[in-house]
């Protein structure tokens, strides 16, 4: 029933919890969640729970060891240990272990709030008043993109795309999101390809960033912007 933010979050409070045991060395957890790090920047009383156990978790651990650093690295670029990792998730969860007994109150209350929805929708269809108004045409609901791609749109929007790296390893000067959308020259046909998707002579990063909320063709043209880099 976690969401997989929680379910990475319990990979990162496990290897905190049973893994930091020495206090002459210094540890270094590499995980490929972006947003449970982000989280973990930020952490207030409202944050969700899995990152409170966390921090909690890393202060209880600092005694127990000489460092500890959290370093993201990014998924499915062909990291080979991050592949193994993915590997060894996937098969523990389809498996019988019980590897964290838990679940966040956000995520039961999103699982008792699709409860109660599926209990209404069976209730109305099953009542005398349905067969009156089947004639109505059905609401679908909104096709959702790729994971990979939501993690995309979101770093686009919320956390920026370009990491710690102080240099484009294009062209070799600062890097930031500006530089990277807008005047990095190695992309530039792929940036002409979409103003002409796009419609728009100028781009702004923050102008990319609306556009990319409009509707489904803006988003899937900056989409295949950003994946034409192979950046990400």
């Amino acid at each position: 029933m976690n969401s997989v933010f929680t379910a990475e979050g319990c990979a990162i409070l496990i290897a905190i919890e049973r893994f930091i045991q020495e206090e002459d060395k210094s540890y270094i957890l590499c995980p490929d969640s972006l947003s449970v790090l982000k989280s973990l920047e930020s952490l207030h009383r409202k944050s969700p729970t899995i990152s409170l156990q966390i921090g909690s978790a890393i202060i209880r651990a600092i005694p127990r060891s000489k460092a500890i650093k959290l370093v993201w690295v990014p998924a499915h670029v062909g990291i080979t240990i991050n592949e193994q990792a993915d590997e060894a998730a996937r098969a523990a969860r389809i498996s019988d272990v019980n590897i964290y007994p838990c679940i966040s109150t956000e995520d039961l209350r999103n699982v008792i709030f699709r409860v109660q929805a599926d209990q209404g929708r069976i209730q109305w269809e099953s009542s005398k008043y349905f067969r009156s108004f089947t004639h109505l045409p059905k609401t679908t609901k909104t096709q959702l993109l790729p994971r990979r791609r939501e993690i995309l749109l979101t770093r686009l929007r919320k956390v920026g795309l370009v990491e710690s790296s102080p240099l484009c390893r294009q062209c070799g000067i600062v890097d930031s999101n500006d530089h990277l959308l807008l005047t990095c020259i190695v992309f530039e046909q792929l940036r002409n390809n979409l103003r002409a998707s796009l419609g728009i002579g100028a781009l702004h990063y923050n102008s990319i960033c609306t556009i990319s909320t409009l509707n489904r063709r803006a988003c899937s043209a900056v989409l295949h912007f950003l994946q034409s880099t192979n950046l990400f």
